[in-house]
């Protein structure tokens, strides 16, 4: 669920509405979110989630065709398939933290 508002991000940004850096705002959504349960996620979830935020970068490929993690989203809401790869990737770097502590 955190992935797929984070890609909502690109839709604003497509539309030229101004939004926060996309790191900034997943660090903000990781600390707002709920599990798939309803239930709070646990600190130890919410601890590896801003690490993965952090810790997320372009590889070299990558960087050749993005700006950094905001063009991405960008580019992903307009359906670009390598964007929308990246986003799947950095989903499921994300969702590596489910369960833990």
């Amino acid at each position: 669920m955190l992935a797929v508002a984070l890609v909502s991000l690109g839709f604003l940004t497509a539309c030229g509405t101004s939004s926060p850096p996309t790191d900034e705002l997943a660090h903000e959504m990781i600390d707002a979110a709920n599990g798939t349960d309803g239930q709070p996620l646990s600190e130890a979830e919410r601890d590896c989630m801003h690490e993965q935020v952090d810790d997320f970068e372009l590889t070299e490929d990558e960087q050749a065709g993005f700006d950094d993690l905001d063009d991405v989203f960008t580019k992903a809401a307009d359906g670009q398939e390598a964007a929308m790869e990246i986003v799947a990737r950095f989903q499921s770097d994300l969702t590596t933290c489910r369960g833990a502590g």
